[in-house]
């Protein structure tokens, strides 16, 4: 595959366990290669994608964001990514939560550049279904 069908997938979770097994979905995947970067906050997310131009590749990277994390939230990381208007309108994020709040759910109407939110646990096909239908 060229680079120009690579795809760049962060996951940013403080669980290491989901950490692993998601990487592993990943390497059943096939429509296209993958670029995985997993992180255990968003803080050490941040640095990565500050010293890594990701959102020139061709292929819009996809962001999954665990909502409770040390140090900072993965809304807070919203807040953040919400001023880096080049980069959101490129990259696809979706919400990781084991959370069912209500108030997770109406926090979602804040940040209308969110793909969507996907509750856990989840299983490989309801991540290669998502990585299938983007773009």
């Amino acid at each position: 595959m060229t680079p120009e069908t690579k795809r760049t997938i962060i996951l940013i979770d403080d669980n290491a366990i989901l950490r692993t097994i998601f990487g592993h979905m990943l390497q059943g995947f096939t429509e296209y290669e993958i670029d995985f970067h997993s992180f255990k906050n968003a803080l050490d997310a941040l640095d990565f994608l500050d010293n890594n131009d990701i959102s020139q590749s061709l292929m819009p990277p996809i962001l999954f964001v665990d909502i409770n994390m040390p140090f900072m939230t993965g809304w807070e990381l919203m807040d953040v990514l919400e001023n880096r208007t080049d980069f959101i309108k490129r990259t696809k994020i979706f919400i990781v939560s084991s959370s069912t709040s209500k108030n997770d759910q109406e926090q979602l109407a804040n940040y209308p550049f969110i793909s969507g939110f996907i509750l856990k646990p989840f299983g490989k096909e309801s991540i290669y279904e998502i990585l299938k239908k983007i773009d």
